[in-house]
């Protein structure tokens, strides 16, 4: 028993060891009057999303975070990055990061929205909400587990949904009520402040209820999710995601709640602070543009996602954009719904050799050096993913998988105690590491 015990501490020091190269410092950004920290990058690429690299988009933006922390007289350490995601949504990190996504800032009315945003965010920073709600990359797991168990092809056709309802749960889910309604109403007095109008705050929250919840029908997903006992079709599994992520349970639905103690609240201000009227939009910035004109991919019919997908590659990628994963990865992953695969590897080759790429990037290329003869290369790109997306647990029986194949002993050792160490309440990555594995020994392909 003192011999297992020993072996596991050693493996729980040697996992521990493998951590993230660059743990807790930041790295320097253009646009960015802060450095950037490094882990706060990596939470967005476990949900396949990546920072927008356009300096001009981020000295704006900042600007604007900057103007609120003087109204404060207290400045956060922080900055507000912007997200590749093309949908209106907004959410903190940590005490060091806050996000909005381009589809904020594509669809902002006024920059007194577009800060009325960012100010409820810094909310939740000065509030250190983000130490109080720690992340729930289990949820991450769970779904890239459910779509490996959907059979062959099916993690990679059908993980854009469950991405998007894992970030759905991981923003909607972080915070209770309370803490929203606090930010709001920080977010309130810090617009008054620093000169803004309450009317863009009111024009956020109602957008966000309309757009950033996407919660509809739980009952019906409920039922589908129920039903089929061990059998995971596309439709169930897509149900299933919205239970198990808790994509529809946002905090952010109830906007009407949110509203009448914005209302409440704003009788304390004088007459001329809550009728200040919003002043002008936001510049417009073609890295912005293209982003939210990528929602053209979101189709329920091949013929619309063809035509989406004509109408995305017509226009020309903005510079600050390329090499952006975000980008390659959807685009790989719609000529691959539609069959074209070999205009998704050539996108795929696009992102296995960008930087800062995500879990799903990963994901497929761990697939394709799964038949490579160079351990060498299979070494370095798990080193690789460990510095840009962390050790995570999504990856993880495909990384004991490739270390078993490829006689990565040092690998190997690392996978072996990361994976051990699921039996503490994670007992499907456990389960998945023997299944991968057992492929290994085989010598055949991984169940991808």
């Amino acid at each position: 028993m003192m011999r297992v015990f020993s072996a596991l501490l050693l493996l729980l020091a040697l996992a521990g060891c493998a951590g993230i190269p660059g743990t807790g410092k930041g790295k320097e950004i253009a646009g960015y009057d802060r450095q950037v920290n490094v882990i706060d990058t990596q939470y967005l690429h476990q949900m396949d999303r990546t920072m927008v690299g356009d300096p001009a988009l981020a000295s704006y933006v900042q600007g604007i975070r900057g103007k609120l922390e003087a109204a404060h007289g207290d400045p956060c350490d922080c900055v507000v990055l912007v997200d590749s995601f093309g949908g209106y949504e907004a959410y903190s990190i940590s005490t060091k990061t806050a996000v909005v996504s381009a589809g904020v800032v594509a669809q902002v009315d006024s920059e007194d929205e577009l800060a009325a945003i960012i100010a409820h965010e810094l909310g939740h920073v000065y509030s250190l909400d983000a130490v109080k709600g720690m992340f729930q990359d289990a949820t991450i797991f769970a779904i890239n587990a459910a779509g490996w168990a959907a059979g062959a092809g099916g993690y990679s056709i059908m993980l854009e949904d469950y991405v998007d309802d894992v970030s759905r749960g991981l923003i909607y889910r972080r915070w209770n009520v309370e803490q929203e309604m606090d930010a709001d109403l920080f977010a309130m007095d810090l617009l008054v402040k620093a000169g803004y109008s309450v009317s863009g705050l009111k024009m956020a929250v109602r957008k966000l209820a309309q757009y950033g919840a996407h919660a509809s029908h739980p009952s019906s997903a409920a039922a589908v999710c129920a039903a089929g006992g061990r059998r995971f079709d596309d439709k169930r599994l897509k149900a299933c995601s919205k239970i198990w992520t808790g994509a529809q349970d946002s905090v952010y639905q109830d906007r009407d709640s949110r509203l009448k103690a914005i209302l409440a609240a704003s009788r304390r201000l004088t007459s001329e602070e809550r009728r200040r009227v919003q002043g002008k939009a936001p510049p417009r910035f073609a890295s912005v543009d293209y982003l939210f004109r990528m929602n053209n991919l979101v189709a329920t019919d091949a013929a619309r996602l063809r035509r989406g997908l004509a109408a995305v590659e017509r226009m020309s990628m903005p510079p600050s954009l390329e090499g952006n994963v975000s980008v390659t990865n959807r685009l790989a992953m719609a000529h691959r719904l539609l069959g074209d695969e070999a205009k998704a590897q050539a996108y795929l080759a696009r992102s296995y050799f960008s930087p800062n790429r995500t879990v799903w990037t990963f994901a497929q290329y761990y697939r394709h050096l799964s038949g490579s003869r160079d351990p060498d290369l299979v070494r370095r790109t798990i080193n690789q993913s460990h510095a840009e997306v962390g050790p995570n647990q999504a990856l993880l029986p495909m990384e004991a998988y490739l270390a078993k194949r490829h006689r990565l002993p040092g690998i190997r050792l690392e996978t072996t105690g990361r994976c051990l160490l699921s039996l503490v309440g994670d007992a499907k990555t456990l389960n998945l590491c023997g299944e991968f594995e057992k492929r290994a020994d085989a010598g055949g392909p991984a169940p991808w």
